[in-house]
């Protein structure tokens, strides 16, 4: 009985001896097949049968040069190739020469062109999607409705370039040269735009929100209709642009310069304007829901008809400013400078003007209610057609009225008052 058993243990060893050297043998010829695999490829890629392929421009010219990503192409003269179509990802062009080249629809993601040449190029719907472009030279070149997605172009020179309908979303632009380049309808979405030159820009109906634009020069450029919710502009030099119907709800302009600047219409609900520079801004109509404008100086500004609901102007300069016909609800004036100031036809409704300087400011046919103005300066003031209440009146009584003109019935209702409360008020020098 027990040789029986011994004799069917040694089959079983023999039998898991062989299928371990099966085993073995298997993965043997698959890392053996594995390996020439590789070196085919490898032979196919570098040319191992001859020679190593370096192309020319002529190889090229002619279709003996096939192009297979990547390809390194850096250092080569390529100006007024025609390359359109052609994969070029991944491949390496550094400071080659594409001056004039036809590069429309060709495919260059994620490829290399820091510091080349491609004035004049024509890149309509390229796919540059991650290509490094550090200052890379692409004045006048045609990048209309090309995919700029991620790229990097930092440096850059696109003066006068055309970036029409061109997606730029989170492409790094920052310290790049957009001189009076046209990027209407492009797609700045969260791109970095930071010290670059964007001077002279035409940026109609562009897509900016979240984008990075700090002290930037964006000074007699057309960004009307723009969308830039939620960008920042710190410090960006706006002065002399078209602003007018663009969208900068939530948008960051602290101390951006908007001289001259033109905002009619424009959204800047809750924006913050924090000592921005607003002198001589047409702002007629625009819509300024809880915008924060502390300190900012709006000297000449027009904000006649413009959304002032919740607006923050604590410390604000607004001398010879513009603000017919506006509502200006529970809004804290305190010390502000008004001086010359026009308030033609507005309704100011528990609005507090407590020591502000409203020297020669033009409130004629304006509705004062619960205004306080307690120390107000209105020498010289107009007050002529103004409706009151009784509450204004009183606070009108401890202001300064040196010169001031106002209707008879007010300069009556003014003395009636003064005189109840024992004291002529300060009316002797009114008109």
């Amino acid at each position: 009985m027990w040789q029986a058993v011994l004799i069917r243990a040694l089959v079983l060893n023999k039998l898991v001896m062989n299928y371990s050297t099966m085993k073995a043998a298997v993965a043997l010829f698959t890392v053996l097949l594995i390996a020439f695999l590789f070196s085919e490829a490898i032979a196919v890629d570098f040319n191992i049968s001859g020679s190593t392929s370096i192309p020319t421009k002529d190889s090229i010219l002619n279709g003996s040069y096939p192009f297979s990503p990547p390809a390194n192409l850096s250092n080569m003269d390529l100006s007024d190739m025609n390359l359109s179509g052609v994969h070029l990802n991944q491949s390496d062009l550094q400071k080659s020469n594409l001056n004039e080249s036809n590069l429309n629809g060709t495919y260059l993601r994620s490829a290399w062109l820091i510091n080349s040449h491609l004035n004049g190029a024509r890149l309509v719907h390229a796919d540059l999607n991650g290509a490094v472009l550090t200052g890379a030279n692409l004045e006048g070149a045609d990048l209309t409705d090309a995919n700029l997605k991620y790229a990097q172009l930092s440096k850059a020179k696109l003066k006068g370039a055309s970036l029409r309908n061109a997606d730029l979303s989170n492409a790094d632009m920052s310290d790049t040269d957009l001189t009076e380049a046209d990027l209407t309808d492009a797609r700045l979405f969260r791109t970095d735009l930071n010290v670059a030159n964007l001077k002279g820009i035409c940026l109609i109906s562009a897509n900016l929100i979240g984008a990075h634009v700090g002290w930037a020069d964006i000074s007699e450029s057309y960004l009307s209709r723009g969308q830039f919710t939620l960008a920042e502009f710190y410090g960006t030099n706006f002065s002399g642009s078209d602003l007018s119907d663009a969208d900068f709800t939530r948008g960051y302009l602290m101390r951006a310069n908007l001289t001259r600047a033109k905002l009619n219409f424009a959204s800047l609900f809750y924006a913050d304007l924090t000592e921005a520079i607003l002198i001589d801004a047409d702002m007629k109509s625009a819509k300024l829901p809880y915008a924060d404008l502390t300190r900012a100086n709006l000297t000449g500004a027009d904000l006649s008809d413009a959304d002032l609901n919740g607006v923050r102007l604590i410390g604000a300069v607004m001398q010879n400013a513009k603000l017919n016909r506006v509502n200006l609800n529970e809004i804290n004036l305190r010390n502000v400078n008004l001086r010359g100031a026009s308030f033609k036809k507005s309704h100011l409704v528990m609005t507090f003007l407590t020591n502000a300087n409203m020297t020669g400011a033009d409130l004629s046919d304006a509705t004062l209610d619960r205004t306080e103005m307690t120390e107000a300066d209105l020498s010289g003031a107009n007050l002529q057609h103004v409706m009151y209440d009784q509450f204004t009146l009183y606070s009108l009584t401890k202001a300064k009225l040196d010169g001031a003109k106002m209707s008879d019935n007010l300069k009556a209702d003014l003395q009636a008052l003064a005189e109840t409360l024992n004291g002529d008020g300060n009316l002797t020098k009114s008109d």
